[in-house]
């Protein structure tokens, strides 16, 4: 009886290394592939519409209160100065998302504003800013104001390249867009894992934080498991899990190409248990929802 010897490969679906066109390509194969397993398990909604609209009220109203924004603060007054007035004409509130994760809540008045996010450099400058309003000439200049402000009136300190920082700019009000601008920078820091406790800057955490988890899955996936579905070749699976506010992984609901799979590397993420501190808002621990694609190439040694 001939038996059957799997080789597993998990990798991250990474560009780096072709050219443009290649890049352009393969990413456009990628968000294919990608579409398509979101559409094969829409029957699988990590929340519900009304949970998700609740966690939507709740993160505005959290991040309202850290933030206070306001027509007269330091920041609101930056960009009275510094922003030609004619441009918030072309701020569409319907089409801005400052979160993905929320982007498929219904658009009503809980919250009309727009936010800028943004990490901090080595050196202490605002980088890899990021505001999605679709509008990219308008971007360049928002941001472009923005790294003319002193992130120190915002209350930002050198501990806080931890985190991703966030700010609020303009508000939608009585049918009018207007400088609103935040006092002080939220500041979201990601779960710390063992093995990354020396990673300083957010995107390091982040991303030490996912190559462990998926190092783990490698380690511990079953491979009988994996072998009764006679799967070969490249997957895309979509793990998605909350670090709670007390460092345990919690509703993990993954997407895979089945639900074998989907329930295996829900078991296994459900046993990593080395978590050393939960994510944070302004120091205050949060649930974090953690939510990524992965390939698994899955081939056969002859």
């Amino acid at each position: 009886m001939k038996t059957t010897v799997l080789f597993i490969i998990i990798s991250i679906f990474s560009l780096t290394t072709y050219s443009q066109s290649q890049k352009d390509s393969l990413n456009k194969v990628f968000q294919e592939r990608i579409k398509n397993i979101k559409e094969d398990q829409s029957d699988n909604p990590y929340y519900t519409q009304e949970e998700l609209q609740n966690e939507y009220k709740n993160e505005i109203n959290t991040f309202k209160d850290l933030a206070k924004p306001s027509e007269n603060s330091d920041l609101a007054n930056h960009f009275k100065i510094y922003l030609e007035k004619k441009l918030l004409k072309k701020i569409d509130f319907s089409s801005i998302k400052w979160s993905t994760f929320y982007k498929d809540v219904s658009k009503n008045k809980t919250d009309l504003s727009v936010r800028l996010t943004f990490e901090l450099s080595k050196t202490g400058k605002a980088t890899n800013c990021r505001i999605n309003s679709r509008d990219k000439e308008l971007e360049k200049k928002i941001i472009e104001v923005f790294k003319k402000f002193p992130l120190e009136k915002l209350g930002i300190k050198e501990s806080d390249k931890s985190g991703k920082i966030s700010v609020q700019l303009f508000a939608r009000e009585d049918n009018e867009t207007v400088i609103k601008a935040s006092q002080f920078a939220v500041v979201d820091v990601p779960p710390v894992i063992k093995g990354c406790e020396d990673s300083t800057l957010y995107w390091q955490i982040n991303k030490c934080l996912y190559d462990r988890l998926y190092d783990y899955i490698l380690k511990n996936i079953s491979l009988k498991t994996l072998n009764s579905q006679e799967l070969r070749g490249e997957i895309i699976c979509r793990p998605r899990f909350t670090i709670n506010s007390e460092g345990k992984i919690t509703n993990v609901n993954s997407i895979a190409p089945n639900k074998v799979i989907k329930d295996e590397i829900d078991r296994v993420i459900l046993s990593f248990n080395e978590i050393i501190e939960p994510g944070k808002r302004n120091n205050v621990p949060k649930n974090t929802y953690c939510d990524t694609f992965r390939t698994i190439t899955i081939e056969n040694l002859k």
